[in-house]
């Protein structure tokens, strides 16, 4: 019952303040200097960290064959 009224104040207040939830000056700003600056820096914070992911990936996928390639050395000259 309490989580209904929780959500029910919170629609409310969504409803009543619509103006509270704008996320900054900027993204509303008519100015195009301003507004492609706005549209720069979020496609880099976007972008950054699914190229810092992407390139972790790439090196754990590098190694991961390099150790399997001086394993597979190992054996070649351990057996014959």
């Amino acid at each position: 019952m309490r989580r209904t009224w929780i959500c029910a104040l919170a629609l409310l207040l969504l409803v009543a303040l619509p103006d509270v939830a704008h996320a900054c000056p900027v993204c509303f700003d008519s100015s195009d200097e301003n507004r492609r600056a706005f549209m720069v820096t979020t496609a880099f914070m976007t972008l950054l960290p699914l190229g810092m992911v992407a390139g972790a990936g790439l090196w754990v996928r590098r190694r991961v064959r390099q150790i399997d390639e001086e394993g597979e050395g190992r054996e070649t000259h351990e057996g014959g």
